[in-house]
């Protein structure tokens, strides 16, 4: 039997089986959990993304299918990107974090990144990891996998798609409870933000990674010049 027959019974299985769905999400969350709680090394997050590729692989499809593809407007993209990452970064830090603030008592904790303050080396490393293991794999697994596969358990319909979004994105907060509660209210929402400029770009994940970048960059450099809110 051909490669090739194996994987199109293997989709046809799965397609008429949406348990498998259900198992498969079940999974990756606990390994989201476990890389969140250092029950596994952090960087076996990567797995999750070949986990995600082999998941594609078994169904037929290929990370177009993830929003991974040529947007219709580079230009457009990249302005809706730079625009939308910058604008919620203010937003975020002088408008909704300090409403969180008096909800919560406690402003998110960002306090891990006070060695970047006026370090050049530092703040190099983190902008390399913020376009990579955040921007590039946290879209890539959140907006891109999670929001995917929890709006596949119903049958991609509208309100699959509503489900999704939201369950990724509580998801994608909880990743970052190191912040506190208000950290991970706030990485919640700009979850959402993300998502929407996804929606908007017609499904396409690159407005939602350039933005991400962007958001993270502009808070960086803002540590690294020591403007930044609570460092």
């Amino acid at each position: 039997m051909s490669v090739s027959s194996i994987r199109e019974k293997t989709t046809a299985f799965i397609e008429q089986n949406k348990w498998i769905t259900f198992i498969e999400i079940a999974i990756a969350v606990f390994i989201a959990i476990a890389v969140e709680f250092g029950w596994i090394n952090q960087f076996f997050v990567v797995a999750l993304i070949f986990y995600a590729w082999l998941s594609l692989w078994l169904r037929g499809k290929g990370w177009c299918n993830f929003g991974i593809k040529k947007p219709e407007s580079w230009k457009n993209t990249l302005l809706l990107a730079v625009l939308g990452g910058i604008f919620f970064q203010a937003l975020s830090l002088y408008v909704i974090e300090p409403i969180l603030g008096k909800l919560t008592g406690d402003i998110p904790d960002v306090s891990i990144f006070r060695p970047l303050v006026g370090n050049v080396q530092q703040i190099i490393v983190w902008l390399v990891i913020s376009w990579t293991f955040a921007a590039f794999l946290e879209e890539m697994i959140y907006r891109g996998y999670f929001m995917h596969r929890f709006t596949d358990l119903f049958k991609r319909s509208n309100t699959g798609w509503v489900v999704g979004l939201i369950l990724a994105n509580v998801l994608f907060g909880f990743g970052h409870m190191y912040q506190g509660t208000s950290g991970m209210i706030a990485t919640g929402i700009s979850g959402l933000v993300f998502a929407g400029l996804f929606f908007i770009s017609k499904k396409n994940l690159w407005a939602a990674i350039i933005a991400h970048g962007i958001y993270d960059t502009v808070g960086f450099l803002m540590i690294f010049f020591g403007v930044y809110p609570g460092i």
